[in-house]
């Protein structure tokens, strides 16, 4: 089998990557630099190269700019949202070229928007109204439309929050815990839905077999309460510094700029169509997540 990956150096990409290669695949990383070996293509996510996904049985596309990468501002922002949706429309309409098995193109379940508080949100929900990351969402979806029109499947990846030892958002919430700062975000009754790096992989390559296709959220079935997630979170690092009040919108927008009003807010979001396909996670908890986490 024949995988082709944009993005593939990413928290996910490389965990993806080092599954499909471990069980033999042959895997194709799309970059943007010069290729360092036979493994990588060149590409230019504004331009459809000829023969640029020939052979492939399966894409993937991880590509974007990182949400934690630096600071947000307006123009940051603006490359969020332009990498990803000039790439999967790059992307899409070399699948309608090269008539893949399949496109699994990544979203988010800021989707949904940016707070809808405890209202359960499956795929059948609503999108939402409000947030950069939730008009990018929408937009990335959009761009795929080339490749649907010709006939592929494809497939949306709604990823919720992945917890992983390696990256993402988790090394930074240790950190806030060696300092105390562990008594959540926001108002600390905002749910957060989440998903293990292994079964955020999982997942994916289980959508690439299956005959699945639009939005599938890729989040366990157990979202939790921001504030419970930091106290497990303090237990099972042992530690009891701790401030005794959640960290307030108006701080966290000081610190981390525009980000804090798109990701902290509540979605309790949950993975309908994986568990109807017959998906099960091998961590469905966010207690089992943690703690496959720690160990990484």
């Amino acid at each position: 089998m024949r995988v082709v990956i944009a993005g593939s150096s990413g928290l996910i990409g490389t965990a993806l990557r080092e599954a499909y290669e471990s069980d033999g695949a042959q895997v194709v990383r799309l970059v943007r630099r010069p290729p360092r070996g036979p493994k990588e293509v060149r590409w230019d996510p504004m331009v459809v190269s000829p023969g640029l996904l020939d052979g492939a049985n399966v894409v993937i596309n991880l590509a974007g700019a990182g949400l934690g990468d630096r600071r947000w501002t307006r123009k940051y922002g603006e490359a969020i949202r332009s990498t990803r949706v000039v790439a999967a429309q790059t992307l899409a309409r070399a699948v309608a070229k090269s008539r893949p098995d399949v496109l699994l193109s990544m979203s988010g379940i800021r989707f949904y928007g940016i707070d809808r508080g405890d209202e359960v949100l499956t795929e059948s929900s609503a999108p939402g109204t409000t947030g950069l990351l939730t008009q990018v969402s929408r937009e990335w979806e959009a761009a795929t439309a080339p490749a649907s029109e010709a006939g592929v499947r494809v497939c949306h990846l709604r990823t919720g929050l992945v917890l992983s030892g390696r990256g993402g958002l988790l090394p930074p919430l240790i950190q806030g815990c060696r300092f105390g700062l562990t008594g959540g975000f926001w108002t600390g009754h905002e749910y957060w839905s989440c998903v293990s790096l292994h079964d955020a992989v999982r997942a994916v390559r289980f959508l690439a077999e299956a005959d699945e296709e639009g939005p599938v959220n890729v989040s366990a079935p157990s979202p939790m309460r921001n504030a419970d997630l930091m106290r497990l979170l303090r237990d099972l690092l042992r530690t009891r510094l701790a401030l005794p009040f959640p960290i307030p919108q108006a701080l966290l927008r000081i610190g981390l700029g525009r980000i804090a009003d798109e990701v902290f807010g509540g979605l309790r979001v949950l993975p309908e169509r994986l568990r109807e396909a017959g998906f099960t996670f091998t961590h469905p908890d966010v207690e089992d997540m943690l703690r496959a986490a720690l160990s990484e």
